[in-house]
């Protein structure tokens, strides 16, 4: 065969890798002489779920540190779902409803609910344009502006107006929330642990709602009147969170998109600095080249028509998918309407009802926040959702077996969880859902499951369809599958350019973990 032409330093088995990675780009060196081959995909994608979460654990506590938020959001949503059963809220706040006794209104139920959700809207349709201009920070403070706000205005609120303000300036802080720290977390986090850690904000947002559940209990037990106590609690996860955001960094692609390299590199050491082997100038470069691709598909500067245009409709229709799955599987039911709904349908205890429902919602997004990257979450989320409609109509059918007239075998059925998975989905609600609930509920009570199961059925085959799988996926990795028109159903198994361009460097470098020892 003849003496080989490579020197003793040159890699033949590089070369032959870089022919199968298309368009790859090897005269991009970097500032310290790298030749990173236009890297988009970081080589600690190579390391092991368990790995990544020893070698990041810094940036594991900083996305813990910033979903601290959410503590405040399942204890909102808790206490709007648990209070509206407590006597004295009811005693404060309800009208005369005949013979002495006092009852909400289903009118102001519905709309201190829908403001809660317009809030939401608002601020979610905005804070796109404030994070990018000002930061992800910023945002952070803007958030807990608001919901101090509404603390204040729950503390003090003596009518059904003041009361619906509060929810609306909640709403408002939880609608930044929502968006702003998944953002943040996708941001910061390595793309080997990020589906559990932005998952991890329903683990916060559950556990917020379970005390809230557990002290409204016990507040009906032993202070029924004084439903104030649990709005001066409220304080405490505002303040915790006031604390934990005052050390958290920029994120480096919010310094990246503005063209400052020096900020977002120190960004980078601020999140990364101390792990052997992180090369911040190779890393620094995957960010930029991801957002210089995804300028380079818009022939003009970014617009919220462009989410309605071309490959961008489908992604945006995915999303609405997903968070309309919540809707018509009864997620306002849940979040919002539990110890109601539980009171309609004749639970002797409808507190600890919702007590059990926390727990039980609890549980499940921590299985789904530790399971999501080893299993991956289109096949979950979907069988999920498969279940869900099954089981809406069996609480739909429980209305003849008497849940609703003293039947206690069948009320404790209820409190089953029917709609526990999707609480640990995109939490995104609408304003429609909320406002129809209330009258819904008190009109057909449990027979609401037929309703919810008769939307949700449409939803699911559409989540069979649309819903990919992006496990381990960088951002570069799902533009590219969705350029490519790779069917959502084929993700798992499609190798991409941005895979075999990172072996390209692994190769020509070494792995991370060699460079560790």
């Amino acid at each position: 065969m003849g003496e080989p032409t490579t020197s003793p330093n040159e890699k033949p088995e590089v070369a032959r890798l870089e022919e199968t990675a298309a368009g790859v780009n090897t005269n991009d060196v970097t500032a310290e002489g790298y030749d990173d081959y236009g890297l988009v995909k970081s080589r600690f994608d190579e390391l092991s779920i368990l790995e990544t979460l020893w070698v990041f654990k810094r940036v594991v506590l900083v996305s813990l540190a910033v979903y601290t938020g959410y503590v405040c959001e399942g204890f909102e949503l808790g206490a709007g779902s648990s209070i509206v059963a407590n006597t004295g809220f009811i005693k404060q706040f309800g009208t005369e409803a005949g013979a002495g006794v006092r009852a909400l209104d289903p009118t102001w139920l519905s709309t201190w609910s829908a403001l809660l959700n317009v809030g939401q809207i608002v601020t979610q349709t905005h804070i796109a344009w404030f994070t990018d201009k000002f930061g992800r920070k910023t945002s952070f403070y803007l958030a807990w502006a608001w919901l101090a706000i509404g603390c204040i205005l729950l503390n003090t609120a003596k009518t059904p107006s003041v009361w619906a303000l509060a929810k609306l300036c909640n709403g408002a802080g939880i609608g930044v929330l929502q968006i702003t720290c998944q953002v943040y977390v996708m941001e910061i986090c390595p793309n080997k642990i990020r589906g559990g850690m932005v998952t991890f904000q329903a683990v916060w947002g559950n556990i917020g709602a379970l005390v809230c559940s557990v002290m409204m209990q016990q507040l009906n037990q032993t202070h029924p009147d004084d439903y104030l106590l649990a709005m001066r609690i409220l304080w405490a996860p505002v303040g915790l969170m006031i604390i934990f955001w005052a050390f958290v960094p920029e994120s480096p692609w919010f310094h990246a998109r503005h063209g400052n390299k020096e900020k977002a590199l120190k960004a980078i050491k601020q999140l990364y600095g101390g792990i052997k082997g992180y090369n911040f100038e190779e890393e620094y470069g995957i960010i930029v080249r991801t957002i210089e691709h995804e300028k380079a598909q818009l022939e003009e500067s970014p617009r919220y028509a462009h989410v309605f245009k071309g490959l961008n409709l489908k992604r945006t229709l995915t999303v609405m998918i997903l968070a309309v799955s919540q809707q018509f599987a009864g997620l306002t039911i849940i979040s919002t309407y539990s110890t109601y709904f539980f009171a309609l349908a004749g639970l002797p205890d409808p507190f600890l009802g919702a007590v059990i429902l926390s727990c039980v919602n609890l549980l499940a997004v921590i299985v789904w926040s530790l399971s999501t990257d080893k299993f991956g979450r289109r096949t979950i989320i979907n069988t999920c959702q498969t279940l869900i409609c099954v089981i809406l109509f069996i609480v739909g059918g429980l209305y003849w077996t008497g849940a609703t007239t003293g039947n206690a075998a069948a009320g404790t059925a209820l409190v089953r969880p029917p709609y526990s998975v999707t609480s640990s989905s995109i939490p995104v609600n609408t304003s429609f859902s909320c406002y129809a609930t209330p009258p819904m509920l008190l009109a057909l009570s449990v027979k609401s499951g037929f309703v919810y199961g008769a939307f949700s059925v449409p939803i699911c085959v559409l989540m069979w369809l649309y819903v990919p799988e992006t496990k381990g996926r960088s951002a570069a990795e799902i533009d590219e599958l969705y350029e490519r028109r790779i069917p959502p159903w084929r993700w798992a198994g499609t190798v991409t350019t941005a895979e075999e361009t990172m072996h390209v460097v692994v190769q020509a470098k070494g792995g991370v973990m060699e460079e560790h020892e």
